[in-house]
């Protein structure tokens, strides 16, 4: 009798766990995709560092209600660098910084940046560019959920998830504009740069 009670507890658990697993698969995909743009906006920062700055992308842009906007292409900054407040001025006076990428990738891209006279909005924002370029391409090249064509997305617009080595997952690099970057010092005196990045 106790063995088949045991039996019989036991096949409720694991029905119980598979109806779960059923209805996290069956999670609205624009939900998912709410949630994972709030906890990326929603991110502290606090663990790399002492808060020391922030550098500001401000575009002034014609067609706007107010004439400019806190925001530049990370795909095509190209079109927006002719508009771009103070492109030329050194906001870094340091020479080797640290950049982080973490969105919308799963797993985050570091990487060091070195320059004899400091850093110019210009320069990063190329820098930027580069590494994102380069993010896009490994995670396509390594992934075996590949990103599917813009023309052949049915409901959502936004690009699918895949499982290459940054794990990408809601939008193509088409959709990324750089806000601001938040500068961050280590206790030894190293700068690490966190990219505010809105799509």
């Amino acid at each position: 009798m106790i063995n088949k009670l045991l039996s019989a507890l036991l096949l409720f658990t694991l029905l119980g766990c598979n109806l779960n697993l059923v209805k996290k698969k069956s999670m609205d995909p624009a939900e998912i995709g709410r949630q994972r743009e709030q906890a990326s906006a929603e991110r502290n920062n606090d663990n790399l560092g002492k808060y020391v700055d922030v550098i500001d992308f401000n575009v002034y842009k014609a067609d706007s209600e107010d004439g400019d906007t806190s925001s530049i292409s990370i795909a095509n900054p190209e079109k927006d660098l002719p508009h771009l407040q103070n492109p030329e001025e050194i906001v870094i006076s340091q020479h080797t910084v640290t950049i982080i990428i973490d969105y919308p990738l799963t797993n985050e891209y570091k990487f060091d940046l070195s320059s004899d006279t400091g850093f110019t909005r210009v320069h990063l924002l190329n820098e930027i560019n580069k590494a994102y370029r380069k993010i896009y391409a490994e995670e396509e090249a390594s992934a075996t959920i590949k990103t599917i064509p813009i023309e052949k997305r049915k409901k959502l617009i936004n690009r699918n998830d895949t499982n290459g080595k940054y794990g990408i997952w809601g939008h193509d690099i088409e959709d990324l504009m750089l806000a601001r970057i938040e500068i961050y010092e280590t206790p030894d005196k190293k700068l690490i740069l966190a990219l505010i990045t809105e799509s």
